[in-house]
């Protein structure tokens, strides 16, 4: 395990989300894809979260962070982080960038709304094979890409499910 992802483990610890069902996720970029690299949060402006981000990939239950990565994940549409647990973000560099917006609902029925809206405002990027949403249970990740090859993109969405589905 290398000193960035050990880092990112202390501060999942410290942020009080050991068991969220969000912690599989936290990976670098080469567990997804061969290709994919992580980006340094030093490269701050590829981060439009800097303010609330302490790592990438960061996984918290802070609330300043849930509710920014709540409205950034749907648009602006979820309004804010009510229902939502635990938010995980995460950036790669591959040919281009693919990146994570990790949410753990509260309830079933808190992730059942969030879904509804993650799905709406997904749909035309999902469409376009830019997007797809996943959900396991009370878990739902959006993977995103910005033109990767389709054998990264599928190995990364195949890696997302399967680190979901392991728990």
């Amino acid at each position: 395990m290398g000193p960035k992802l050990l880092l990112g483990w202390s501060l999942l610890l410290l942020a009080g989300c050991a068991s969220s069902a969000l912690g599989p996720l936290v990976v670098d970029g080469p567990e997804l894809h061969a290709s994919l690299v992580t980006w340094k949060l030093g490269d701050a402006t590829r981060f439009h979260m800097v303010p609330v981000l302490r790592a990438n990939p960061y996984l918290s239950s802070d609330a300043e962070f849930v509710d920014t990565l709540a409205r950034i994940a749907s648009q602006g549409r979820l309004g804010g982080g009510v229902g939502v647990r635990a938010a995980l973000y995460a950036l790669y560099l591959g040919e281009s960038e693919v990146g994570l917006y990790g949410l753990e609902a509260a309830s079933t029925a808190d992730a059942d709304r969030i879904e509804g809206v993650l799905r709406g405002t997904w749909a035309l990027n999902a469409s376009l094979g830019r997007a797809r949403v996943h959900r396991e249970g009370k878990v739902l990740v959006v993977v995103w890409n910005n033109g990767v090859s389709p054998s990264c993109w599928e190995a990364v969405n195949a890696g997302v499910v399967k680190r979901l589905t392991a728990r």
